[in-house]
């Protein structure tokens, strides 16, 4: 058997063919959503907002947190949801109500968007005051604990560098008292600091009077004081510079001033920590708080979208689910993956062409379903010169896929094609055959009476008459007593169906359904091939299982009839070809002198011409009295 995995249904497939149970359950879920949010309790949702900011960029004491700014909304996010925000928001709502007893953290939805540098604090309760108040609270103690922590980070770094500028202080001490003793073993030393000092005291002094002083007399006296001072000072550098070369000294210099450069290094950091800790934002850009909320606090219509939604899932699994158990042909095409040969006829549905007659091949012949039939006799007659398979056993899964029907119209239909048609109703439970070509009055001698007691296979034979002089043999059941199992399996019943083959030109033996009597198993041996019923709609796994059943015995499938198909558009374009196939006749014409199209008329009898074929023989053979009226098939009555 070929991969059926075409055959396998789609969700979209599967939810079109079950759309009524998909809407079906689409409406329950959006009607209990409705229910649930007007039988329960209300709910109502405060909503606040924060747009945060990475602060690594200005805040030097937390040098981590700019490395890590990708992952700064997420981390705020976790600072909210923290126990220490849940704790100082549950003391602030304390203040505003006394009475609050719940738990923050159940009561509080916090969502980040990495994106926007947004957050979102939601907060549902049975009171829209209580839920406003909890969500601002939220955002007061989230900016508490953001404020405390910077406050405690920058006094912590403030120490530390206190505590090093301390340090560095003594080192300059220490260093200066060395400089001090190192430069005291010179005897002059102590004098030429003490001039030194004087002169920059002295020069000091004299460029204030300078400044103030309107007598030119004195100002030029000034002038050469200060000359006669900067000399002294000019020289006191020489001698410092001179004291640098000093091996002990010098040394004690470059400390010094390093160990000076370091503490103003450490001086501005502290400046910095210090303005920092008094300007940073705490990273927060802005804040939106929570208003409050409006409605009843049900939200009915929101429950029913949610509620229609979750159902749409649920029924796209379970219209899926049955379509995968309930495969079903929708196209004449798709039988032919399962089955491996090809399709004989597509019947369209009677009811489509107005068809009310089970044989619409001999009651009415101009619709477009009996040259459905007359197709599947040509494509028989041609098989059968391929491949000389003249006796075909008709199969189908259950009993109502209007096999019998398919084999009548299409015995029928070659029956009038000029080929020598013997039809055997092997059903033996039922003979619907007989009755749909006879009348309820089965023959008298039939298959039962011919295998077992040797009668004569031409009297057992009914003569059905078709239309324009044809003619189709019927061979039914019979009266003998016998059991149905027993009977097919005997050697005379096998050499039977063996001999009647040669004396036809086409033999369609009408069985019970494949899947449902075993004994259609035995006759499908006898025949050269099998014809498949199959029904639009039907179920792909018991065609399978047809298929599989088939292949065990032997039988190998000539094609298949696609049965009740629905009429297409293009199959009601009937030209006026039908009238070389009917035998003449007129078609109905339109005002504009086109042929008619849609549901066809029955042809009109005209003078001269031939019977219509729609009329029968004023007399039918049947053996051993006239058969009365033919009445519509039971087993498979048309659709």
């Amino acid at each position: 058997m070929n991969d059926i995995s075409p055959l396998d249904p789609t969700i979209p497939g599967a939810v079109w063919r079950y759309k009524w149970l998909v809407l079906f359950l689409v409406m329950v879920g959006a009607v209990l959503g409705v229910a649930w949010a007007t039988f329960t309790s209300p709910v109502f949702t405060a909503k606040a907002e924060l747009i945060v900011e990475d602060p690594g960029a200005i805040t030097v004491f937390d040098s981590t947190r700019s490395a890590q700014s990708d992952r700064y909304t997420a981390d705020q996010v976790q600072i909210l949801d923290s126990p220490a925000v849940e704790n100082s928001a549950e003391a602030i709502v304390l203040t505003q109500l006394p009475d609050f007893d719940n738990d923050v953290s159940d009561m509080s939805t916090i969502d980040g968007d990495s994106d926007s540098s947004l957050i979102t604090i939601r907060v549902s309760g049975p009171d829209k005051q209580e839920a406003q108040i909890v969500a601002n609270a939220l955002v007061a103690a989230y900016q508490q604990v953001k404020e405390e922590t910077a406050e405690t980070s920058a006094e912590a770094a403030l120490a530390e560098l206190d505590a090093s500028l301390a340090e560095v202080d003594n080192q300059v001490l220490d260093i200066q008292a060395r400089v001090a003793v190192a430069r005291s073993s010179s005897l002059l030393r102590a004098d030429l600091d003490g001039q030194f000092t004087r002169a920059v005291d002295r020069i000091v002094a004299l460029q204030d009077e300078l400044a103030d002083t309107t007598s030119d007399i004195r100002a030029a006296a000034i002038r050469l004081e200060l000359s006669d001072l900067l000399l002294q000072v000019q020289t006191y550098q020489e001698i410092q510079s001179v004291e640098s070369t000093n091996p002990t000294l010098s040394p004690l210099i470059q400390e010094l001033e390093s160990t000076i450069a370091r503490r103003s290094t450490l001086e501005t950091r502290r400046d910095e920590i210090a303005v920092d800790s008094k300007l940073v934002t705490r990273g927060i850009s802005l804040t939106s708080p929570a208003p409050l909320p409006k409605g009843d606090g049900r939200e009915a219509t929101r429950a029913g979208i949610i509620g229609a939604v979750a159902a749409s899932f649920l029924a796209m699994g379970a219209a899926y689910s049955i379509a995968i158990r309930r495969r079903s042909f929708t196209s004449r095409a798709e039988p032919e993956i399962v089955i491996d040969a090809p399709i004989i006829s597509e019947v369209p549905r009677f009811a489509d062409e107005g068809i009310t007659s089970a044989l619409p091949v001999q009651d009415m012949p101009q619709t477009r379903t009996a040259e459905a039939f007359r197709f599947a006799a040509a494509a028989l007659d041609i098989q059968s010169a391929s491949s000389g398979a003249r006796s075909l056993v008709v199969i189908s899964g259950s009993a109502r896929d209007g096999k019998t029907t398919v084999l009548a119209n299409a015995a029928m239909a070659a029956a009038r094609e000029g080929n020598r048609v013997l039809v055997v109703d092997a059903d033996f439970g039922s003979q619907n055959l007989s009755q749909l070509l006879v009348g309820n009055i089965p023959p008298a001698t039939g298959i039962t009476e011919v295998v077992e007691t040797g009668a004569d296979l031409r009297r057992a034979i009914v003569t059905v008459p078709v239309a324009d002089g044809a003619s189709l043999n019927l061979l039914s059941r019979g009266h003998r007593p016998v059991i149905a199992a027993n009977f097919f399996r005997s050697a005379a019943t096998r050499v039977f169906f063996e001999g009647i083959r040669d004396e036809f030109d086409l033999v369609l033996i009408d069985t019970p359904p494949l899947l449902h009597v075993a004994y259609t198993s035995i006759i499908s041996r006898y025949a050269d091939g099998a014809l498949l019923v199959v029904n639009h709609g039907g179920a792909v796994s018991e065609l399978e299982e047809v298929v599989d059943r088939l292949e065990f015995i032997g039988t190998k499938p000539v094609g298949y009839i696609y049965n009740r198909s629905p009429l297409r558009a293009d199959q009601t374009d009937i030209e006026g070809s039908l009238k070389d196939i009917l035998g003449g006749g007129v078609a109905t014409m339109r005002s504009n002198g086109e042929p008619s199209k849609g549901l066809l008329k029955r042809w009109s009898k005209v003078p001269g011409a031939a019977a219509a074929p729609g009329s029968m023989p004023k007399k039918r053979q049947a053996n051993p009295a006239p058969a009365p009226e033919r009445p519509a098939a039971t087993d498979s009555p048309a659709p």
